[in-house]
């Protein structure tokens, strides 16, 4: 896959036929339409439905087209931006991570009154893996799950990166004042001990699709809540006895669930583990932004 063929794909949405496009561009319509046939035939699916009046995206074609238009506003974000007039420039992409999140804003801080730019965006695992391999990201924050890890790591090595480990995450259940465990005091729970609740997924979180599968053997006797938005899972876990699954960082729990009365209590037999460390393309050295960053994240993850 070629950047310039994301830039045709967007210019043929744009005027809606492969022969404007191709007039726009200042190329052979015929050139054109074998370089989409080429996209298609690489990305296995089709991206345009073709009639007489012209073309329209897929739905398969609608996801590249917004994946497309986000990867070339990047590459004219970076493209503008003269390096000598913006010494703190970070770009990261990361499977969600309020750890990750946190140190981006700590680093803000530091810098805001030079010319700092930077971008932090949420993505899934394959999404942090073409950003930063492809040099659109610098870093990218993952979070590796012991059901899947050797497949994530073989994508990593791949792709030409390297992984770098901050952390084990131990998995916590989250519950508010109206669930019966709220006011007993453990210091653990299990599996077991959770089936009577309903369960919270924020399908806004990446991880969350590993931790949904965290329960899937506990024999819920209640149904399952689906959200996107953390505020509501907050309100919803303070309102009733539902519950959620995620890892622990004390500045997210100070900021965020102490406040709206939640306790995060460990799962003691969670059969799914997992780590959370930053991957980086290896011919790449770090900016001195960078270093900082993992100087930051590393700091607080003690």
């Amino acid at each position: 896959m070629k950047i310039e063929q994301l830039q045709q794909l967007l210019k043929i949405v744009e005027e809606g036929s492969i022969n404007e496009a191709a007039k726009e561009l200042y190329i052979a319509r015929s050139s054109l339409s074998t370089s989409m046939k080429n996209l298609e035939t690489e990305l296995g699916a089709p991206i345009f439905s073709r009639n007489s009046k012209g073309v329209c995206l897929t739905d398969f074609g609608v996801d590249v087209y917004n994946q497309a238009k986000d990867i070339c506003t990047k590459i004219d974000f970076i493209q503008s931006v003269p390096h000598e007039e913006h010494p703190t420039n970070l770009s990261i992409s990361s499977m969600y991570c309020s750890l990750a999140n946190d140190a981006f804003v700590e680093l803000y801080q530091r810098h805001y009154q030079e010319d700092f730019t930077g971008s932090i965006e949420e993505c899934t695992l394959n999404q942090v893996i073409n950003q930063v391999q492809s040099g659109l990201s610098e870093l990218g924050m993952v979070t590796l799950f012991s059901d899947s890890e050797s497949v994530a790591l073989k994508k990593i090595t791949e792709n030409h990166l390297e992984f770098h480990k901050v952390i084990d995450r131990q998995l916590h259940a989250i519950i508010g004042p109206k669930n019966p465990l709220y006011l007993e005091e453990r210091s653990s729970v299990c599996l077991t001990d959770l089936k009577d609740f309903p369960y919270i997924v924020n399908y806004a979180s990446p991880s969350d699709y590993s931790w949904e599968r965290t329960l899937d053997g506990r024999k819920r006797k209640r149904a399952e809540i689906q959200v996107s938005d953390l505020g509501c899972a907050l309100r919803l876990i303070n309102a009733t006895d539902a519950i959620m699954i995620d890892t622990y960082d004390k500045d997210t729990y100070a900021q965020l669930y102490a406040p709206n009365g939640c306790k995060f209590i460990p799962l003691a037999d969670s059969p799914l583990a997992c780590k959370l460390g930053w991957v980086k393309a290896k011919n790449r050295v770090l900016s001195a932004a960078a270093e900082e960053f993992i100087e930051i994240l590393t700091e607080k993850s003690e």
